[in-house]
């Protein structure tokens, strides 16, 4: 009775802030609307250039008022664009920066025209500072999806600043899913996102769970695709994430952080870019991370049993102008991480169990339940070097190298793990694993814009993934009764996979007409790995600008999606006659997902404090990929539904109120069910497997029917910020005892984050920012997801209580 008068108080909650949050943000526009009913939205679209017509990635583009002061401000793409939205009518200048190169001024008179481009020439310059207070950002008006961009400056407003972890950061997104073991789910699919470093996608680690290998510390800002993804943008589709990373200045810069407080969490990182000469920028990054609470545990509240963690990233990044038409990019990436595995206290240890084990080693006694010693490594490395030709303004291409190692290695404690075994009639058994992969390939990427009316885009990449799973498992024969008998035994598994990926696309935005813009393009993928398996995919995406401020798009595609390699599955170990047998032998590959994908939305500029955008989707699946972790082992191991679907409708809204006070919101409603099991057998149990082969299917175990988060950020003093932020959701699918699988769900929940930081200006060129942040306010203690309450989850995850957290950081230079 308890745990629904708490539903029925989240919901209720949840419904005032939705409606709180549309009143406040509703106001401004309707106001604004009825004070100035013929209120244009301008828009300044531009490219900045080298003086040998080459194209600029990185330029700092900066907005100025008729007084000089800045009031927006950009940093370009790999194609060298930018778009601004100015306010009003007027006079502006526009200019662009990088390093020891700036462009002249260029005066631009707002008056009639809605639409006018420009192109910035960067040539030698003095030494300038930026200060920057932005409006909101324009519309995209020819992407034919859901596109947001994330800067530097949205991630230090966050509680916890640049120190976030990155799912933490994830989960700003709309319909962004916490799913525990640092999880995210976007858009109803299991993860099925891809980050992106100078355009070129980062394979996948064998675990895909913990390691941020991107921090978000070196992040200058990413831009977001949610589906719609144009033919260039293959394998995980569900969100593209493409990251531009820290890069050297002149002057150099740097700074000395610190981060800590509950949880025993210490984080200390240091951070320094600066140039050699006039052709050579350099970055480079080093954090450790140690906290109490590395992975999310069994238990709630603030009681922590054996889940220390420690981790150390760097980060590494050269550019290097070779000449006037070529620039080579070289990028390295480490992550070192080990995590115990959280334990639950007061389990009775099964006394049969004991039994048979003290049978060949008289002297043991099982440690308590809270005392079992399992525990993860993991080691990734990452790196590659990209080499960007320009022909001219028009004609560019770049070719990219990658290279990728990463590692995880569970170790168990076999004899204190089997000895809590709850009911020996089910399968059960401890194992080691030992997964590795190497992986690397090349990447080529041509751009060629025809005309005004046509931009050209086609390319390649070429994959091969080495991947091992080393398991050493131990379990007990069963007798004709079928009861644990004997000795521990140990069934040895090994399994080594070579597969290759190839894929190949074109791709056309064609502009008839100012309003239109299509983008056309077929994408071919193949793969030769656990199946030899190809798919052309077609995708059509079409955008309207009714106006520069209302836009609508389109999009039809398909979807080519392998299982992660990375992530090695089990081979059938010897196990009949075992307690590690499972329930169903039956042992069928996973086959990629093909999808068709559907999506349509909208965009709309209320005035210039107010932006709103609405999408909604649909993705049919055959083979719907999904994953879980089995056992106490982070590790995760893929499976499919012969037949599937996803859908849903997300809103996102970004306001800005006062100069001072801004903030951006979101909330998403999902769908997704899979039907008839195409492989995975042997990691379920029978009833699961029946429900899933029943004629209804089940829901996903990532589904959430409703998710949603907002921030919203106030800065009474000049140097001084204040940013809260709340999480909801209505909670992970679950299972009644007894009930169909995932029929039912965890109880919501929200999550109330709070932060408040200053800028110390010092001497010279020297600051120091100090930061408090509260995790978690109201302390609501809650389970992400249950364990056996779903498919594939094998133990409970329990959020964070509230925390209190310290920051400050020194900076130097620039």
């Amino acid at each position: 009775m308890l745990i629904r008068t708490i539903n029925w108080v989240e919901w209720c909650g949840f419904i005032l802030w939705v409606l709180g949050l549309g009143t406040l943000m509703g106001a401004s526009p309707v106001q604004a609307m009825e004070k100035d009913n013929d209120k244009k939205v301008w828009i300044v679209t531009g490219v900045v250039q080298y003086e040998d017509l080459r194209r600029v990635p990185q330029a700092t583009v900066e907005l100025r008022d008729q007084e000089g002061t800045v009031i927006d401000f950009q940093v370009t793409n790999e194609g060298g664009d930018f778009i601004f939205a100015p306010p009003e009518r007027g006079i502006y200048s526009i200019r662009a920066i990088q390093s020891d190169l700036s462009s002249e001024s260029t005066i631009l008179k707002i008056e009639t025209d809605t639409l006018l481009e420009v192109r910035l020439t960067l040539a030698a310059r003095q030494e300038i500072t930026l200060e920057v207070v932005a409006s909101l950002p324009p519309i995209q008006h020819r992407a034919s999806s859901e596109t947001f961009s994330v800067s530097r400056k949205d991630i230090e407003e966050l509680p916890r600043g640049n120190n976030i972890a990155l799912n933490d950061l994830l989960l700003t997104l709309p319909s962004a899913v916490d799913g525990g073991l640092k999880q995210v789910h976007i858009r109803q699919d299991h993860a099925n996102f891809q980050f992106r470093i100078d355009g070129v996608p980062v394979p996948d680690t064998v675990s895909s769970v913990f390691t941020d290998v991107i921090s978000p510390r070196t992040w200058e800002r990413a831009d977001i695709i949610l589906g719609g993804p144009e033919a260039q943008f293959g394998n995980k589709t569900a969100a593209v994430i493409d990251v531009t990373t820290k890069s050297g200045t002149r002057p150099s810069f740097g700074s000395a952080q610190y981060f800590g407080g509950s949880n025993e969490t210490i984080n200390p990182a240091f951070e320094y870019g600066g140039t050699v000469g006039s052709t050579f920028r350099y970055y480079l990054q080093n954090s450790f991370t140690s906290t109490n609470r590395g992975i999310n545990p069994p238990t709630l509240g603030k009681t922590i049993f054996h889940d220390q963690s420690n981790q150390n990233q760097t980060m590494l990044r050269g550019d290097w102008q070779i000449d006037n038409q070529n620039s080579v990019t070289w990028l390295f990436l480490n992550s070192i991480a080990k995590f115990q595995i959280p334990t639950q206290p007061g389990l009775a240890a099964n006394p049969a169990i004991v039994g048979l084990i003290q049978g060949n080693n008289p002297g043991f006694e099982p440690v308590n339940s809270q005392n079992i010693d399992e525990y993860q490594k993991e080691n990734n490395q990452y790196s590659h070097m990209v080499w960007r030709h320009d022909w001219s303004q028009d004609r560019f291409f770049s070719l990219a190298g990658f290279f990728q190692h990463s590692r995880g290695t569970f170790k168990t404690d076999p004899f204190n793990a089997l000895s809590y075994t709850q009911d020996p009639d089910e399968p059960f058994s401890a194992s080691d694993q030992d997964r590795w992969a190497y992986s690397g390939g090349i990447r080529f990427d041509y751009s060629h814009r025809l005309n005004s009316d046509h931009l050209v885009k086609t390319g390649f990449q070429i994959q091969r993934t080495q991947a091992v799973n080393k398991t050493r498992l131990s379990a007990f024969l069963r007798n004709g009764a079928g009861d644990p008998t004997g000795e521990v035994i140990s069934r040895n598994g090994d399994n080594r996979t070579i597969g290759w990926r190839e894929e190949f696309w074109i791709q056309d935005q064609w502009t008839p007409w100012a309003q239109w813009t299509f983008n056309l393009g077929v994408r071919f993928d193949q793969i030769q790995a656990l199946t030899n398996d190809g798919q052309v995919s077609p995708r059509v995406g079409a955008t309207y600008a009714m106006t520069p401020n209302h836009v609508f798009h389109a999009f039809y595609g398909r979807l080519f999606t392998p299982p992660n390699l990375e992530s090695v599955p089990f081979l059938q170990l010897n196990t009949v006659g075992t307690t590690a047998e499972p329930e169903n032998l039956t042992n069928t590959t996973v086959e990629p997902e093909r999808a068709h994908y559907f999506e349509v939305g909208s965009a709309h500029a209320l005035g210039d404090s107010l932006s709103i955008e609405l999408t909604g989707y649909y993705k049919l699946n055959k083979n719907l990929s999904d994953a879980g972790q089995f056992g106490t082992t982070p590790l995760l191991n893929y499976f499919a539904f012969k037949r599937g679907w996803q859908r849903g409708i997300d809103l996102a809204v970004k306001a800005k109120f006062l100069d001072n006070l801004y903030g951006r919101g979101n909330v998403a409603w999902g769908q997704c069910r899979g039907k008839k099991l195409q492989s995975g057998y042997m990691l379920l149990e029978q009833n699961e497997i029946d429900d899933i082969n029943s004629n209804s299917g089940v829901y996903c175990d990532h589904m959430q029917l409703v998710t949603s988060s907002a921030v919203l950020t106030y800065r009474p003093f000049s140097y001084t910020t204040i940013t809260g932020q709340i999480l909801f959701g209505s909670g992970l699918r679950s299972s009644n005892p007894g009930g169909k699988t995932n029929a039912t769900h965890s109880p919501s929940y929200t999550t109330y984050n709070l932060s408040i930081e200053h800028l110390l200006p010092l001497w010279d060129k020297y600051k120091l920012l100090l930061g408090f942040d509260v995790i978690n306010l109201l302390d609501q203690h809650v389970f992400l997801n249950d364990g056996e309450g779903s498919i594939g989850l094998g133990v409970a995850h329990a959020n964070m209580p509230r925390s209190f957290f310290f920051r400050g950081q020194f900076f130097f230079g620039g």
